[in-house]
Protein backbone atom coordinates (compact mmCIF):
# COMPACT_ATOMS: atom_id res chain seq x y z
CA UNK A 1 0.00 0.00 0.00
CA UNK A 2 2.83 2.40 0.80
CA UNK A 3 4.23 1.80 -2.69
CA UNK A 4 0.87 2.64 -4.26
CA UNK A 5 0.66 5.96 -2.38
CA UNK A 6 4.29 6.75 -3.23
CA UNK A 7 3.63 6.03 -6.92
CA UNK A 8 0.60 8.30 -6.93
CA UNK A 9 2.59 11.04 -5.26
CA UNK A 10 5.38 10.85 -7.82
CA UNK A 11 2.88 10.82 -10.68
CA UNK A 12 1.25 13.90 -9.24
CA UNK A 13 4.59 15.70 -8.93
CA UNK A 14 5.37 14.97 -12.57
CA UNK A 15 1.88 15.75 -13.79
CA UNK A 16 1.53 19.18 -12.16
CA UNK A 17 4.04 20.94 -14.45
CA UNK A 18 2.49 19.23 -17.45
CA UNK A 19 -0.97 20.40 -16.37
CA UNK A 20 0.32 23.90 -15.76
CA UNK A 21 1.94 24.01 -19.21
CA UNK A 22 -1.29 22.75 -20.77
CA UNK A 23 -3.33 25.48 -19.07
CA UNK A 24 -0.79 28.11 -20.11
CA UNK A 25 -0.93 26.95 -23.70
CA UNK A 26 -4.72 27.13 -23.70
CA UNK A 27 -4.85 30.68 -22.31
CA UNK A 28 -2.02 32.38 -24.17
CA UNK A 29 -2.96 34.84 -26.97
CA UNK A 30 -0.26 36.75 -28.76
CA UNK A 31 -2.32 38.23 -31.56
CA UNK A 32 -1.97 35.22 -33.85
CA UNK A 33 -3.89 31.98 -34.12
CA UNK A 34 -5.38 30.75 -30.85
CA UNK A 35 -4.88 27.03 -30.24
CA UNK A 36 -5.49 24.53 -27.47
CA UNK A 37 -2.99 21.93 -26.26
CA UNK A 38 -3.85 19.50 -29.02
CA UNK A 39 -3.30 22.13 -31.74
CA UNK A 40 -7.00 22.80 -32.48
CA UNK A 41 -8.31 26.37 -32.62
CA UNK A 42 -10.00 27.50 -29.41
CA UNK A 43 -13.37 29.04 -30.39
CA UNK A 44 -13.82 30.80 -27.04
CA UNK A 45 -10.53 32.69 -27.19
CA UNK A 46 -11.03 33.47 -30.89
CA UNK A 47 -14.44 34.93 -30.06
CA UNK A 48 -12.89 37.00 -27.25
CA UNK A 49 -10.24 38.38 -29.62
CA UNK A 50 -12.88 39.27 -32.22
CA UNK A 51 -15.01 40.88 -29.54
CA UNK A 52 -12.05 43.03 -28.48
CA UNK A 53 -11.50 44.24 -32.05
CA UNK A 54 -15.20 45.01 -32.42
CA UNK A 55 -15.12 46.98 -29.16
CA UNK A 56 -12.32 49.13 -30.62
CA UNK A 57 -14.59 50.13 -33.53
CA UNK A 58 -17.50 50.79 -31.21
CA UNK A 59 -15.32 52.99 -29.01
CA UNK A 60 -14.16 54.98 -32.04
CA UNK A 61 -17.73 55.43 -33.28
CA UNK A 62 -19.37 56.20 -29.92
CA UNK A 63 -18.26 59.67 -28.87
CA UNK A 64 -18.69 63.40 -28.55
CA UNK A 65 -16.14 65.24 -30.70
CA UNK A 66 -14.87 68.72 -31.47
CA UNK A 67 -12.18 69.86 -33.89
CA UNK A 68 -10.75 72.49 -36.20
CA UNK A 69 -10.15 72.38 -39.92
CA UNK A 70 -9.34 74.07 -43.22
CA UNK A 71 -11.25 73.81 -46.50
CA UNK A 72 -10.45 74.79 -50.08
CA UNK A 73 -13.32 75.80 -52.36
CA UNK A 74 -13.46 75.97 -56.15
CA UNK A 75 -16.63 77.47 -57.64
CA UNK A 76 -17.66 78.12 -61.23
CA UNK A 77 -20.86 79.74 -62.44
CA UNK A 78 -21.98 79.75 -66.07
CA UNK A 79 -23.62 83.15 -66.30
CA UNK A 80 -23.93 82.93 -70.10
CA UNK A 81 -22.10 81.10 -72.91
CA UNK A 82 -18.45 82.08 -72.93
CA UNK A 83 -18.42 83.85 -69.58
CA UNK A 84 -19.01 83.22 -65.92
CA UNK A 85 -17.91 83.81 -62.36
CA UNK A 86 -15.17 81.90 -60.55
CA UNK A 87 -14.17 81.72 -56.91
CA UNK A 88 -11.42 79.85 -55.12
CA UNK A 89 -9.60 80.01 -51.83
CA UNK A 90 -9.34 78.70 -48.29
CA UNK A 91 -11.71 78.98 -45.36
CA UNK A 92 -11.16 77.97 -41.75
CA UNK A 93 -13.47 76.77 -39.04
CA UNK A 94 -14.53 74.03 -36.71
CA UNK A 95 -16.47 70.81 -36.49
CA UNK A 96 -18.54 69.23 -33.73
CA UNK A 97 -20.36 65.93 -33.64
CA UNK A 98 -21.93 63.10 -31.72
CA UNK A 99 -22.21 59.47 -32.82
CA UNK A 100 -23.26 56.11 -31.42
CA UNK A 101 -22.56 52.53 -32.48
CA UNK A 102 -24.14 50.02 -30.11
CA UNK A 103 -25.39 46.42 -30.22
CA UNK A 104 -29.00 46.27 -31.40
CA UNK A 105 -30.17 43.71 -28.86
CA UNK A 106 -33.87 44.50 -29.10
CA UNK A 107 -34.05 44.66 -32.89
CA UNK A 108 -31.03 42.88 -34.35
CA UNK A 109 -29.16 39.90 -32.90
CA UNK A 110 -25.74 40.26 -34.53
CA UNK A 111 -25.78 43.78 -35.97
CA UNK A 112 -25.17 47.21 -34.44
CA UNK A 113 -27.28 50.34 -34.55
CA UNK A 114 -25.54 53.47 -35.84
CA UNK A 115 -26.52 57.12 -35.56
CA UNK A 116 -24.53 60.33 -35.93
CA UNK A 117 -24.95 64.10 -36.07
CA UNK A 118 -22.24 66.41 -37.50
CA UNK A 119 -21.99 70.21 -37.58
CA UNK A 120 -19.39 72.04 -39.71
CA UNK A 121 -18.83 75.80 -39.92
CA UNK A 122 -16.14 77.47 -42.05
CA UNK A 123 -15.40 81.08 -43.01
CA UNK A 124 -12.72 82.77 -45.11
CA UNK A 125 -11.87 85.12 -47.97
CA UNK A 126 -12.25 83.62 -51.45
CA UNK A 127 -10.86 85.22 -54.59
CA UNK A 128 -13.74 86.31 -56.85
CA UNK A 129 -13.22 86.76 -60.58
CA UNK A 130 -16.40 87.69 -62.40
CA UNK A 131 -18.35 90.56 -63.84
CA UNK A 132 -20.87 93.25 -62.91
CA UNK A 133 -24.41 91.97 -63.26
CA UNK A 134 -25.85 94.96 -65.19
CA UNK A 135 -22.91 96.28 -67.22
CA UNK A 136 -21.18 92.94 -67.74
CA UNK A 137 -17.74 94.50 -67.14
CA UNK A 138 -15.12 92.21 -65.54
CA UNK A 139 -14.25 92.64 -61.86
CA UNK A 140 -11.89 91.09 -59.28
CA UNK A 141 -12.97 91.17 -55.65
CA UNK A 142 -13.09 89.17 -52.42
CA UNK A 143 -15.93 86.97 -51.21
CA UNK A 144 -16.12 86.94 -47.40
CA UNK A 145 -17.75 83.53 -47.49
CA UNK A 146 -19.35 81.55 -44.67
CA UNK A 147 -20.22 77.85 -45.13
CA UNK A 148 -22.51 75.84 -42.85
CA UNK A 149 -23.27 72.12 -43.10
CA UNK A 150 -25.38 69.92 -40.79
CA UNK A 151 -25.87 66.19 -41.40
CA UNK A 152 -27.63 63.44 -39.49
CA UNK A 153 -27.26 59.71 -40.16
CA UNK A 154 -28.97 56.48 -39.17
CA UNK A 155 -27.79 53.02 -40.17
CA UNK A 156 -27.00 49.42 -39.30
CA UNK A 157 -23.49 48.09 -38.66
CA UNK A 158 -22.57 44.64 -39.92
CA UNK A 159 -19.50 43.10 -38.19
CA UNK A 160 -17.03 41.51 -40.60
CA UNK A 161 -13.83 39.48 -40.22
CA UNK A 162 -10.95 40.78 -38.10
CA UNK A 163 -13.21 43.23 -36.27
CA UNK A 164 -14.06 45.31 -39.34
CA UNK A 165 -17.53 46.83 -39.58
CA UNK A 166 -19.58 47.83 -42.64
CA UNK A 167 -22.24 50.48 -42.01
CA UNK A 168 -24.81 51.39 -44.67
CA UNK A 169 -26.80 54.48 -43.61
CA UNK A 170 -29.41 56.99 -44.69
CA UNK A 171 -28.60 60.67 -44.27
CA UNK A 172 -30.34 64.03 -44.24
CA UNK A 173 -29.32 67.57 -43.49
CA UNK A 174 -28.92 71.19 -44.54
CA UNK A 175 -26.19 73.30 -46.07
CA UNK A 176 -25.77 77.02 -46.76
CA UNK A 177 -23.30 79.47 -48.25
CA UNK A 178 -23.37 83.16 -47.37
CA UNK A 179 -21.72 84.77 -50.40
CA UNK A 180 -20.72 88.32 -49.45
CA UNK A 181 -18.59 89.95 -52.17
CA UNK A 182 -17.01 93.22 -51.08
CA UNK A 183 -18.65 95.41 -53.73
CA UNK A 184 -21.14 97.31 -51.59
CA UNK A 185 -24.38 98.25 -53.32
CA UNK A 186 -23.79 96.13 -56.41
CA UNK A 187 -26.53 93.74 -57.45
CA UNK A 188 -25.79 90.08 -56.77
CA UNK A 189 -22.92 90.65 -54.35
CA UNK A 190 -24.76 89.60 -51.17
CA UNK A 191 -26.37 86.19 -51.66
CA UNK A 192 -27.41 83.30 -49.48
CA UNK A 193 -27.50 79.79 -51.00
CA UNK A 194 -29.42 77.15 -49.04
CA UNK A 195 -30.47 73.55 -49.73
CA UNK A 196 -31.72 70.45 -47.96
CA UNK A 197 -29.79 67.17 -48.16
CA UNK A 198 -31.23 63.68 -48.46
CA UNK A 199 -29.56 60.42 -49.46
CA UNK A 200 -27.33 57.74 -48.02
CA UNK A 201 -23.91 56.23 -47.89
CA UNK A 202 -21.60 53.42 -46.88
CA UNK A 203 -18.96 53.48 -44.15
CA UNK A 204 -16.18 50.96 -43.42
CA UNK A 205 -14.25 50.84 -40.13
CA UNK A 206 -10.99 48.88 -39.90
CA UNK A 207 -9.14 48.31 -36.58
CA UNK A 208 -5.45 48.08 -37.51
CA UNK A 209 -3.99 48.08 -33.98
CA UNK A 210 -5.52 47.91 -30.48
CA UNK A 211 -5.57 51.75 -30.52
CA UNK A 212 -5.99 52.81 -34.16
CA UNK A 213 -9.15 52.52 -36.24
CA UNK A 214 -9.19 53.63 -39.89
CA UNK A 215 -12.41 54.61 -41.63
CA UNK A 216 -13.64 55.39 -45.14
CA UNK A 217 -17.04 56.79 -46.19
CA UNK A 218 -18.79 57.32 -49.53
CA UNK A 219 -22.04 59.29 -49.82
CA UNK A 220 -24.53 60.18 -52.52
CA UNK A 221 -26.97 62.96 -51.63
CA UNK A 222 -29.68 64.90 -53.38
CA UNK A 223 -30.05 68.67 -52.96
CA UNK A 224 -33.72 69.65 -52.60
CA UNK A 225 -35.68 72.81 -51.75
CA UNK A 226 -32.72 74.85 -52.96
CA UNK A 227 -32.95 78.62 -52.76
CA UNK A 228 -30.81 81.67 -53.48
CA UNK A 229 -31.67 84.95 -51.77
CA UNK A 230 -30.38 88.27 -53.13
CA UNK A 231 -30.13 89.93 -49.73
CA UNK A 232 -29.47 93.47 -50.95
CA UNK A 233 -32.53 93.53 -53.26
CA UNK A 234 -34.91 91.56 -51.01
CA UNK A 235 -35.58 88.92 -53.63
CA UNK A 236 -35.08 85.15 -53.77
CA UNK A 237 -35.37 82.32 -56.27
CA UNK A 238 -36.02 78.64 -55.85
CA UNK A 239 -33.45 76.28 -57.35
CA UNK A 240 -34.01 72.96 -59.04
CA UNK A 241 -32.85 69.64 -57.64
CA UNK A 242 -29.28 68.44 -58.10
CA UNK A 243 -26.77 65.96 -56.69
CA UNK A 244 -23.88 65.92 -54.24
CA UNK A 245 -21.08 63.35 -53.97
CA UNK A 246 -18.83 63.11 -50.92
CA UNK A 247 -15.82 60.92 -50.02
CA UNK A 248 -13.89 60.93 -46.75
CA UNK A 249 -11.15 59.00 -44.97
CA UNK A 250 -10.06 59.24 -41.37
CA UNK A 251 -8.22 57.74 -38.42
CA UNK A 252 -9.05 57.51 -34.72
CA UNK A 253 -6.37 56.98 -32.05
CA UNK A 254 -7.37 55.91 -28.54
CA UNK A 255 -5.03 57.74 -26.16
CA UNK A 256 -6.98 56.13 -23.31
CA UNK A 257 -10.28 54.28 -22.95
CA UNK A 258 -12.21 57.58 -23.07
CA UNK A 259 -9.85 60.17 -24.61
CA UNK A 260 -9.38 59.89 -28.39
CA UNK A 261 -7.81 62.07 -31.09
CA UNK A 262 -8.87 61.96 -34.74
CA UNK A 263 -8.08 63.29 -38.19
CA UNK A 264 -10.16 63.31 -41.39
CA UNK A 265 -9.84 64.36 -45.01
CA UNK A 266 -12.87 64.79 -47.26
CA UNK A 267 -13.79 65.73 -50.83
CA UNK A 268 -17.19 66.75 -52.09
CA UNK A 269 -18.74 67.99 -55.32
CA UNK A 270 -22.19 69.44 -55.94
CA UNK A 271 -24.14 71.62 -58.35
CA UNK A 272 -26.63 74.37 -57.68
CA UNK A 273 -29.29 74.15 -60.38
CA UNK A 274 -30.34 77.41 -61.99
CA UNK A 275 -33.69 79.05 -62.67
CA UNK A 276 -35.43 81.17 -65.29
CA UNK A 277 -35.00 84.98 -65.41
CA UNK A 278 -37.48 86.91 -63.28
CA UNK A 279 -38.32 90.62 -63.50
CA UNK A 280 -37.44 92.60 -60.39
CA UNK A 281 -39.66 95.40 -59.14
CA UNK A 282 -36.84 96.52 -56.84
CA UNK A 283 -34.94 98.02 -59.81
CA UNK A 284 -37.65 99.12 -62.32
CA UNK A 285 -35.07 101.06 -64.40
CA UNK A 286 -31.76 99.30 -63.88
CA UNK A 287 -30.33 100.08 -67.34
CA UNK A 288 -31.31 103.77 -67.52
CA UNK A 289 -33.72 103.11 -70.41
CA UNK A 290 -36.83 102.25 -68.44
CA UNK A 291 -36.31 98.49 -68.48
CA UNK A 292 -36.72 96.43 -65.33
CA UNK A 293 -33.89 94.14 -64.31
CA UNK A 294 -34.18 90.42 -64.85
CA UNK A 295 -32.57 88.32 -62.14
CA UNK A 296 -31.75 84.67 -62.56
CA UNK A 297 -29.42 82.09 -61.09
CA UNK A 298 -27.31 80.14 -63.62
CA UNK A 299 -26.11 76.59 -63.17
CA UNK A 300 -22.99 76.41 -60.99
CA UNK A 301 -20.61 73.71 -59.77
CA UNK A 302 -18.67 73.62 -56.49
CA UNK A 303 -15.80 71.35 -55.42
CA UNK A 304 -14.47 71.41 -51.87
CA UNK A 305 -11.60 69.61 -50.17
CA UNK A 306 -11.06 69.78 -46.40
CA UNK A 307 -9.02 68.36 -43.56
CA UNK A 308 -10.01 68.31 -39.88
CA UNK A 309 -8.42 67.24 -36.63
CA UNK A 310 -9.65 67.19 -33.06
CA UNK A 311 -10.39 65.36 -29.86
CA UNK A 312 -13.23 63.09 -28.81
CA UNK A 313 -14.68 61.67 -25.61
CA UNK A 314 -15.68 58.04 -26.06
CA UNK A 315 -18.46 56.83 -23.75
Amino acid sequence: MQRVWLGLALAGMVGLPVLAQTLAAQNTYGGGAVASADGAADPYLAADALGLEQSEVRAAETNLSIGVGVMHTQYHENAEPGSGDDENGFSYGGTAGASLLAPGFLVFHNEDLYTALNFDLSAGNLNYGGHYLVSGLPVDATDRAVFLRIEGRFGIGFPLVDGMELIPFVAGGYQSWNRNIDLKGEIGTNEQYTAGLLGGGLKLDIPVTPRIVLTGTAEGLGLFAGNVAFNNVAQSHGLGGSAEERLSVGADYAVSSHFHVFGTADWEHFNYAGNKPTLSTYYPDCDGQGDACEFYEPLSTTTQFGVNGGVAYSF
